[in-house]
């Protein structure tokens, strides 16, 4: 099933489990779903992970299912693909050393670029724009209307 409510209560999650059903009369498959308040010991549930639940005895009024295990979790999926990116990274500055340049390029910028080499593309692009416009600034190249004025709607 999906967590879909945690942190309410203590050691409590709320667990959706859907199933494909068909209806009797148009015979379309549709798609059923149920609630269930499920034992958490360890508070671990995050809102999206996708766990198994097992039946119990009572632990609560309305409690009848334990957590059995976590499948997968939207978080920790994040957190590792960060960590693979981060380690990607580091050897892609590691491993060339002295030059960042040789990547694949995609424009005007080096996909492989250093941080000074995209910071000199930025400058160099609005200076450019900036002598495109000349003395008239952004109201010259918008139009006569000013800047500071707000646009006027007709009734």
């Amino acid at each position: 099933g999906l967590v879909t409510k945690v942190g309410c209560m203590n050691k409590t999650a709320t667990v959706t489990v859907s199933r494909w059903a068909e209806h009797p009369k148009t015979q379309k498959r549709i798609v059923r779903s149920k609630k269930y308040l499920t034992h958490d010991p360890e508070n671990a549930l995050k809102i999206g992970d996708e766990v198994l639940i097992r039946n119990c005895p009572p632990v609560s009024a309305r409690k009848r299912f334990a957590l059995e295990k976590i499948i997968r979790s939207p978080e920790t999926l994040w957190e590792k693909a960060q960590a693979e990116e981060a380690n990607k990274n580091a050897a892609q500055t590691t491993g060339s050393g002295a030059s960042l340049g040789g990547g694949e390029k995609q424009g005007l910028l080096d996909v492989t670029a250093g941080g000074s080499e995209i910071l000199n593309a930025v400058r160099s692009a609005k200076s450019k724009l900036a002598s495109k416009m000349g003395q008239k600034g952004m109201a010259g190249v918008l139009g006569s209307k000013s800047m500071g004025a707000a646009p006027s709607v007709p009734p």
